[in-house]
């Protein structure tokens, strides 16, 4: 029978508690090897920005999102600041836990990919294997873990936080767990990285690989939500669901349109390029329609208002053409 572990704290000052778990949990692997950059910057400068629709026979309700998938973020931000990511993957649950163990015992931050729903602090009523946290200490078999707004520090028993990790379903890995370090010479120019993040989303953005992305995304999608009351299985269900994932969940409020808002004005700030407050601010504008759409979804779900859909279809079709403006304009200023 193993004999209790002694405490270990990582955390020299409060942890940092954001909107976005993947971009939450960077700031905090960051802030160990002080330095200190925003959540905005740090989604911004990996290019964080995007839209995807996807639905398959098996999704009763469809997907929409506003950011790169899970895992790039991370990948992106360490090619940006030339940082060395150390990724740990395995499917056993045993070497998972040494793993982490041995790190938070050689005093290093962890994140930690894993599905929120099995944690025994967990009040979600739904599945979703792409979340993240940071792992900043255990006492004996309760691990803490930092959340994003409104949770921020949480205790997991060892049991949970296992099931957790291991879980299966889209987008999940194989007990991820990943740490960064600096590379020797220091962070590269911000004002470069800045740019260049900018310009690897534009260029998605305009170019996506297949309808689902980008602008033609949205303009799919706003093609299709006039039908949702007759084609979702339930839409009562379903519609205020997308709401919450457009608007509450983790995406700091209009599909992580306003996050990528603030990285444009500390970008402004930067490189003294007065252009991108510019654009930052009509962010903010195309923000506030899709907090109006996600509004709108929820209303129709409850009320099973096909007027309140066509609106939405209506303030999509005109996001799309906003952005795919805003975007070219980006990659100008970028390029």
């Amino acid at each position: 029978m193993e004999g209790r572990r002694e405490q270990v704290s990582l955390l020299e000052e409060d942890p940092y508690v954001g909107n976005h778990c993947e971009s939450t949990t960077l700031v905090n692997l960051l802030r160990q090897r002080e330095v200190e950059l925003s959540e905005s910057l740090i989604f911004g400068l990996a290019g964080g920005l995007s839209f995807i629709y996807w639905r398959t026979k098996q999704m009763p309700t469809p997907f929409v999102g506003g950011r790169i998938k899970p895992d790039t973020l991370s990948e992106n931000l360490a090619n940006a600041l030339k940082l060395r990511l150390s990724v740990h993957e395995t499917s056993s649950v045993k070497r998972a836990k040494e793993h982490l163990l041995a790190e938070l015992e050689s005093g290093t931050i962890v994140g930690l990919k894993l599905d929120r729903y099995f944690l025994d602090y967990s009040t979600d009523d739904f599945r979703f294997a792409a979340h993240y946290v940071a792992c900043v200490g255990y006492d004996d078999d309760r691990f803490a873990l930092v959340e994003t707004r409104p949770l921020g520090l949480q205790w997991a028993s060892g049991e949970s936080l296992e099931t957790a990790r291991n879980a299966r379903g889209p987008m999940s890995s194989r007990n991820r767990a990943f740490t960064l370090d600096l590379p020797k010479g220091g962070i590269p120019d911000l004002g470069k990285a800045a740019r260049k993040g900018i310009k690897k989303a534009a260029e998605d953005f305009l170019n996506p690989p297949i309808s689902n992305f980008g602008y033609k995304g949205m303009h799919k999608v706003a093609d299709l939500m006039p039908q949702w009351l007759d084609d979702l299985d339930s839409p009562a269900d379903s519609l205020p669901e997308i709401c919450t994932i457009m608007e509450d969940a983790g995406t700091g409020g209009g599909l992580f349109r306003t996050m990528w808002a603030e990285f444009l004005a500390e970008t402004a700030d930067i490189t003294g390029t007065g252009e991108y407050q510019e654009v930052s601010d009509a962010y903010r504008e195309v923000s506030k329609k899709w907090t109006e759409v996600a509004g709108l979804l929820n209303e129709a779900g409850v009320a099973s208002s096909r007027e309140s859909l066509h609106s939405a279809s209506k303030l999509v079709h005109e996001a799309a053409d906003r952005e795919q403006l805003l975007m070219q304009r980006l990659l100008e200023l970028s390029s």
